[in-house]
């Protein structure tokens, strides 16, 4: 189904202030009565060993076991049961939503005081929240990297991507993004890697957080964002983030001017769209 899209959205300047998640509850579920819909996909596990069960009921047999601070994506609600899947395993379950909170969607932070060269700050889950840092390139590291020739090319598809946003923003009175090239290399290094490993979240078990990788290619900024998506048209994932709130207000961000943009075909989804957003 083309309008079965999921998606996540990240905001923030210079650090990982709050790598935040949130799904348009486009799943549907075979038994109306008993399935809730959920406004996100993707969670964090808060207790520290989590069971997940074959039903929403300590009843159930356990399939699994989560640890805290573990991303899943939840699917549904079952009365106080998540329905989720566990990407790594590729294991589905129920387990208990009082112990998995979703990251919250728009968390901010911004730029002024240096951050401490080789530490990754703990991610913030408040919304709107901003936090005072600098970004500045890695003691000893050259500010001219060199970039992957074939990663940092855009194909039809991203391209196609980078015309519709542009359009939003034209609307909204903003200049049209300038793709650069090494946002271009990162956001395609992510979307090959959401495939590869089957998962979909702001959170590379490879790579970290975007913010993380374009510090380690001495990008500087002020500020930066994130937008993720599964669908098989590229109109369907940029119209997706744009009925979003939270993704909307990345793309039309007058602060940002440079993007990169990947689209990396999905068995799962059909493809995963990756938008990364940068100011400078």
């Amino acid at each position: 189904m083309n309008r079965k899209i999921v998606l996540l959205v990240v905001t923030a300047l210079v650090l990982i202030g709050g790598t935040s998640f949130l799904g348009d509850g486009s799943r549907q579920a075979s038994a109306a009565g008993t399935f809730q819909r959920v406004d996100f996909i993707s969670g964090v596990v808060t207790a520290d060993r989590l069971n997940v069960r074959q039903g929403p009921s300590t009843e159930y047999s356990s399939v699994g076991m989560l640890e805290k601070g573990q991303f899943i994506n939840v699917l549904a609600k079952i009365g106080n049961w998540y329905v989720i899947y566990e990407p790594n395993k590729g294991y589905v379950g129920a387990a208990s939503a009082n112990y998995i909170k979703q990251y919250e969607a728009g968390a901010v932070v911004t730029a002024s005081n240096p951050a401490t060269p080789g530490t990754t700050p703990l991610p913030t889950v408040t919304s709107n929240q901003k936090e005072e840092a600098a970004q500045t390139p890695a003691p000893g590291a050259s500010p001219t990297s060199k970039t992957d020739n074939k990663r940092s090319s855009i194909n039809e598809d991203a391209q196609q991507v980078l015309e519709l946003i542009n359009r939003e923003r034209e609307k909204a009175g903003l200049g049209a993004l300038v793709v650069d090239e090494k946002l271009q290399e990162i956001a395609t290094l992510r979307a090959e890697d959401m495939v590869e490993k089957n998962y979909f979240s702001h959170q590379s078990p490879a790579y970290g957080s975007p913010f993380d990788m374009m510090r380690q290619r001495d990008v500087v900024f002020k500020t930066a964002g994130e937008n993720i998506a599964g669908n098989r048209l590229a109109e369907n994932a940029v119209g997706a983030w744009v009925d979003s709130e939270e993704h909307r207000k990345n793309i039309l961000n007058a602060n940002f001017d440079y993007t990169g943009v990947a689209v990396v075909e999905s068995s799962r989804y059909g493809k995963i769209f990756v938008q990364i957003f940068m100011g400078k």
